[in-house]
């Protein structure tokens, strides 16, 4: 059974994960919003307006205990954002996915962010933690790797990254991995 607490703050070594907030539009769009790195996840932004469309979602959707959106902070900056999507709670099982800002990538952050989300979500009774990356972006793989998942297998046509269907590479880890 899951018990669904959605999204509390959390603190790793480095990192603080808490919410979005509406303050945080402009960072979010000039740090990784409006990038052409953030290709691996969505086409990027052109306007504040489109990313403050977006973080209000997330602000609005925080009244839903099944909903899983933090703000990642390092050093009091917002530097990205990791999150729980694709319940399925027959399996008990979520994806994890992240965004980090170019300069703070292999600095090992989303490693620490999505190891705090596993240990999250198996805490309130996930079973399954899974994630999957474009195969144009190996470093993600490697994120998913040293967090414990294994590799399961690409997946054609299987995913849709900044609106191209692709190929994804899924990886996952299970509780009884940790225990």
């Amino acid at each position: 059974m899951l018990n669904h607490i959605g999204t509390q703050p959390m603190r790793t070594e480095r990192l603080f994960l808490r919410r979005f907030t509406l303050d945080d539009i402009q960072d979010a769009h000039y740090k990784w919003a409006s990038c052409k790195d953030s290709e691996f996840w969505w086409p990027p932004y052109n306007s504040v307006e489109e990313t403050g469309q977006e973080i209000n979602k997330y602000v609005q959707n925080y009244d839903n205990l099944d909903w899983y959106m933090w703000a990642i902070v390092l050093d009091d900056e917002l530097i990205g954002l990791v999150c729980g999507n694709e319940i399925n709670e027959d399996l008990r099982s979520i994806c994890i996915g992240y965004c980090i800002t170019k300069p703070q990538w292999n600095k090992g952050i989303a490693t620490e962010a999505t190891k705090a989300l596993i240990e999250y979500f198996f805490d309130i009774g996930f079973n399954r933690v899974h994630s999957n990356h474009n195969p144009f972006n190996p470093a993600s793989g490697r994120v998913m790797q040293k967090c414990g998942m294994q590799y399961e297998g690409r997946i054609r046509g299987g995913n849709k990254f900044a609106g191209v269907i692709c190929d994804c590479l899924q990886y996952a880890i299970l509780k009884s991995d940790i225990i």
